[in-house]
């Protein structure tokens, strides 16, 4: 199968989620500085959520530029990938109202651990269905892009769960920046 469709409807549904992020955005109650600043945490998890999104956009075209063969199992795990992807915005504003609720924080990491569980169950399925392409597993570059970023989220996980929730936010932005870092060299 060719992977046209299938990364044309990965584009459409993070198009999606990224304009329903930013329509989720509350207004401020007063068009001032402190009107602005009393959103500062619905900003922050904006920002992460939307720097989440663009960063799964880019490593799919990675992914799916060096890819020569799918098929139905790798249509699915797409599909499922969407289907969590999907969850960010409700996420996002129920951490935004929640900032130091274990529990908004511990979906909103979750979320992300299931994004990068798929990624890496996808990216190894394709590496093995492409076994022919030597270059793909060094693109997928499944250490620093899946496994260094899990690792990350468990560190957060633990920091949450002894009495600071906001960490696994944090280390979110934090997985993102390095992230950016490392595709930019």
């Amino acid at each position: 199968m060719e992977t046209n469709r299938l990364e044309a409807f990965y584009d459409a549904i993070i198009a999606i989620i990224v304009t329903v992020l930013v329509l989720e955005l509350p207004q401020p109650e007063t068009a001032t500085l402190a009107g602005i600043s009393a959103l500062k945490i619905s900003y922050f998890t904006y920002l992460v959520s939307f720097l989440v999104c663009a960063n799964l956009w880019q490593y799919h075209h990675l992914i799916y530029a060096h890819v020569e063969k799918i098929d139905s199992k790798i249509i699915w795990l797409n599909i499922f990938l969407m289907f969590v992807i999907s969850l960010i915005p409700y996420l996002t504003i129920f951490v935004a109202n929640n900032p130091n609720s274990l529990l908004s924080e511990s979906l909103y990491g979750l979320d992300f651990i299931l994004i990068y569980i798929i990624l890496f169950i996808m990216s190894r399925y394709l590496i093995k269905i492409n076994a022919d392409n030597e270059y793909l597993p060094s693109v997928l570059d499944l250490k620093n892009a899946i496994i260094i970023p899990l690792i990350f989220l468990i560190i957060g996980f633990i920091i949450g769960f002894l009495g600071h929730p906001i960490a696994i936010s944090i280390v979110c932005l934090i997985l993102i920046i390095r992230s950016i870092l490392h595709s930019i060299r």
